[in-house]
C-alpha cells in the first residue's frame, strides 16, 4: 500500500500541497439571484424578429483540434497560467468536456428563455469551431438562427482549467455538480454603441467580447459601404478569447438590475454547485425534464437577459438585421426599411415581408426544439448525464475523505515520503485513498466512463454530436405563412428550400420596389471627398431617408441615419462617431451636415441631452427638452406575454 501511496504523493505533489483538504466546493446560488427580481417582457418587436438567440460551442471540426487544444491549454482562465503550453491528452478530454458540456448546458438557459418569453422568440445557435480562409481558429454557426433579426445574443460556454492538477482549487471548473457558466450578452451596436454592443460578459471575457464587437461594427460597415445588406457571421467571444484577440477597454460597471447604453455589465467568475437531487436522478424516468442547472444559474440569468431586453432601444438595435432578412426579398425595400417611408407602396411592402420573415422564425423555432430534444434526449445527451453522475460520485468521496484529514497530517506524510521513512498509521491509509482519488480524478478527465474513452479515442464526441443533431436540420417542416390576404402552407426541408419558396411568394404577390433606394455620394460636415449614402438619391447625392458611411483622413468613420439633402445631413438623425478608442451617438436636429439644436448624446462618459449650435456643442439641454429622431418612434408596449413553447 506504501507504494501506492509514494506514487500517488509523486505524482500529485502540487495536489496536495494546494489543498489536500480542498472540497471543490461551489456557491449554491449564482450571483445573478441577489441583483435581478423575476422578470416579465416589457417590449415587442415587428414580426419576423427573434428576442434571443443562445449560441455555445458545438462541435469542433478535425481540421482545426490541434489548434482548438493547443489554444485551450495556453489560455488558462481564473488562475495561474499553466505550465502546459501544448495540449496534453488529459487536457485535450478536459476541452472536448468542455465542448460537450456547454452542448447540454446551454440547453438549460435556452429551456428558461424560451419560458418566460413568446413562443417562438427564443432560438439556438450551435456553433462549429473551425479554421478561417488564413488558418486562424474561429466559430461558425452551424444553422440560420442569426440571420434573423435579434434582440440580443447570448454565448454560453461551461468552462474548465485547463491543468487536471489544480482542479480541487479555487481555479473554475465543470466537473460533477460544479459548473462554471462564462457568459456574454451582445445587442446590436447600434444601440449600445460606446460598448460595440456588449451589454454583460464574464469578467475574463469583458474586454475581448468588445474586440469582437469592434470586429462587427467594421464588418457591417464595409457591408453599408458596398450595399451588402445581408447578415454578418460574429464568431463566439469565448474563441476570440482563445485566438487571444487585442482587448478593447469599454466602460463598464458591476451587476445590477438596471442597463445603460453607455456601459455594459461584468458578471464575476463562479462555481455553481448543480442540485444534487437533480443530479442524482439525471438518468431515471424524470431524466428528461430534470435540470440541475436552473435553479443554481439559469433561472437567474434568464431574468437577466430579460432584464436586458426591456431595458435595450430595441428599434435601433434590430434596424440593420432587420434590413438584411429584408433583402433576401428585395433589396430597395431593405434599405428604406433601416429609416423608414410613409409611402403606401413602401408600408404594404413591409408588412408583406415581415409576414414571410415571420414564417422563418416559426421554420427556425421549430430547428431549435427538435436540436434540444436530439441533444438533450439523444446519444448525447444520454453520454453528459453519465458523465456528470459519475463524476459526482466520485467527487463527493474525495470531499468525504478531504474533511477527514488534518492538513498537518498531510504534510508530515509528504516529509516523511520525501526522508525515506516508514509509514503505517490508519491515517496514512486514510490520505492515501484521498491520493489515489485525486488520481481517478484526473483519470476520470481523461477517461471518465468507456463511452466518453471511446469517444475521445476516435474523435466520435463530434460524429455523436452530428449524429444527434443530423435529424433536427434536415427533417421536414410545414409552416403556415399568414399573409395579408390569404394563407398559404409551405413544406421545406432545409431553411434555404423555405427561403427560395418564400422568395417565389414575394416575387408573386408583390413586385419588386422602384429602385428609388440606391447608392450614391454623400458628405459629413463639409467634407470635400465622399462617402458613401444608401438610400434615396437625386442628381447623384443624398436627398431624403437613408444611411450614409464617411471614412475621414485620422481613422474616425461616421455613420448616420436619417435624412439628407444636398449630399448632408439635414433633419432628424442619429449619428455614430467611431474613433479608434471608441464610439459615441448623437441623436436629433442636423443642418448642413452638423448637428444643431437639442441633441442626445451617449458616449463612455455619461448619457443626456446637450444643446449644439452649428456642430458645437454649448451646455446642458434646459429642462423638458426633447431630440427629434430619424425614427418612427418607440415600439408599442407588450404586456401580460405568455409562451407557448412546449418541449420534448
Amino acid at each position: 500500500m506504501s507504494n501506492i501511496i509514494i506514487k500517488s504523493l509523486l505524482l500529485g505533489t502540487a495536489l496536495v500541497f494546494t489543498g489536500c483538504a480542498s472540497t471543490a466546493t461551489g456557491v449554491s446560488t449564482s450571483k445573478l439571484s441577489k441583483v435581478i427580481p423575476e422578470q416579465t417582457l416589457g417590449a415587442s418587436v415587428p414580426q419576423g424578429t427573434v428576442l434571443a438567440v443562445v449560441r455555445y460551442p458545438a462541435f469542433v471540426e478535425e481540421v482545426a483540434s490541434d489548434k482548438y487544444y493547443d489554444a485551450y491549454a495556453s489560455t488558462a482562465i481564473g488562475g495561474s497560467p499553466t505550465n502546459k503550453r501544448q495540449a496534453t491528452i488529459e487536457v485535450e478530454a478536459l476541452g472536448d468536456g468542455v465542448i460537450l458540456k456547454s452542448n447540454y448546458f446551454a440547453l438549460s438557459l435556452y429551456k428558461e428563455l424560451a419560458a418566460k418569453l413568446p413562443a417562438h422568440s427564443v432560438l439556438l445557435s450551435p456553433h462549429a469551431i473551425t479554421l478561417d480562409d488564413e488558418g486562424q481558429l474561429t466559430s461558425k454557426p452551424m444553422t440560420h438562427a442569426e440571420s434573423l433579426a435579434n434582440v440580443v445574443t447570448v454565448d454560453f460556454t461551461a468552462y474548465s482549467y485547463p491543468d487536471p492538477k489544480k482542479m480541487m482549487n479555487k481555479e473554475p471548473l465543470t466537473f460533477g455538480d460544479l459548473v462554471t457558466p462564462l457568459v456574454t450578452v451582445h445587442s446590436d451596436y447600434r444601440g449600445a454603441a460606446p460598448t460595440q454592443g456588449v451589454r454583460l460578459a464574464s469578467s475574463p471575457l469583458f474586454h475581448t467580447a468588445a474586440s469582437n464587437g469592434q470586429d462587427y461594427v467594421e464588418d457591417s460597415l464595409k457591408g453599408l459601404e458596398t450595399g451588402r445588406l445581408e447578415p454578418i457571421d460574429r464568431e463566439l467571444d469565448y474563441i476570440a478569447h482563445l485566438k487571444r484577440e487585442t482587448p478593447l477597454n469599454v466602460p463598464r460597471k458591476s451587476l445590477s438590475a438596471r442597463f445603460e447604453n453607455d456601459s455594459a455589465q461584468s458578471y464575476p467568475i463562479e462555481k455553481v454547485s448543480l442540485s444534487k437531487s437533480a443530479l442524482l436522478s439525471l438518468n431515471d424516468a424524470s431524466a428528461g425534464t430534470t435540470d440541475p442547472l436552473k435553479d443554481a444559474f439559469s433561472e437567474d440569468f434568464a431574468n437577466q437577459v430579460i432584464a436586458i431586453i426591456n431595458q435595450t432601444d430595441i428599434e435601433k438595435s434590430i434596424l440593420a438585421g432587420r434590413a438584411a432578412s429584408i433583402a433576401q426579398f428585395d433589396d430597395s425595400l431593405a434599405a428604406l426599411t433601416l429609416v423608414g417611408s410613409d409611402s403606401a407602396d413602401y408600408q404594404s411592402r413591409l408588412r408583406y415581408a415581415e409576414r414571410l420573415l415571420e414564417a422563418e422564425k416559426k421554420y427556425l423555432s421549430v430547428q431549435s426544439l427538435r436540436l434540444f430534444d436530439g441533444t438533450h434526449n439523444g446519444e448525447i445527451g444520454a453520454q453528459v448525464r453519465d458523465m456528470l453522475q459519475e463524476e459526482y460520485v466520485i467527487l463527493e468521496r474525495r470531499r468525504k475523505l478531504a474533511r477527514q484529514q488534518n492538513t498537518a497530517t498531510a504534510f508530515a506524510i509528504i516529509g516523511a515520503v520525501a526522508a525515506g521513512g516508514a509509514i503505517g498509521t490508519d491515517s496514512v491509509s486514510g490520505v492515501g485513498e484521498l491520493l489515489l482519488l485525486d488520481t481517478l480524478i484526473q483519470g476520470t478527465i481523461f477517461a471518465g466512463q468507456t463511452a466518453f474513452a471511446k469517444s475521445r479515442q476516435s474523435q466520435a464526441v463530434g460524429s455523436t454530436y452530428l449524429n444527434s443533431v443530423a435529424p433536427a436540420l434536415e427533417a421536414q417542416t410545414t409552416v403556415q405563412v399568414d399573409l395579408i390576404d390569404s394563407n398559404e402552407t409551405i413544406t421545406a426541408i432545409r431553411y434555404e428550400d423555405l427561403s427560395a419558396k418564400l422568395q417565389t411568394l414575394y416575387n408573386d404577390s408583390q413586385r419588386s420596389l422602384d429602385q428609388i433606394a440606391t447608392r450614391c455620394g454623400y458628405k459629413h460636415d463639409g467634407s470635400t471627398t465622399s462617402g458613401t449614402w444608401l438610400g434615396e438619391c437625386s442628381n447623384g447625392q443624398a436627398n431624403g431617408a437613408g444611411v450614409g458611411i464617411y471614412r475621414a483622413e485620422g481613422g474616425q468613420v461616421f455613420e448616420y441615419y436619417g435624412y439628407a439633402e444636398n449630399g448632408l445631413p439635414s433633419g432628424a438623425g442619429y449619428l455614430l462617431e467611431h474613433w479608434p478608442e471608441g464610439s459615441r451617438t448623437l441623436e436629433g436636429n442636423f443642418v448642413a451636415g452638423q448637428p444643431d439644436g437639442i441633441v442626445s448624446v451617449t458616449s463612455a462618459s455619461g448619457s443626456g441631452l446637450r444643446r449644439f449650435s452649428a456642430g458645437k456643442d454649448i451646455g446642458s439641454a434646459p429642462s423638458g427638452s426633447v431630440a427629434v429622431s430619424p425614427f418612427a418612434g418607440a415600439l408599442p408596449s407588450l404586456r401580460n406575454v405568455s409562451s407557448t413553447t412546449a418541449f420534448p
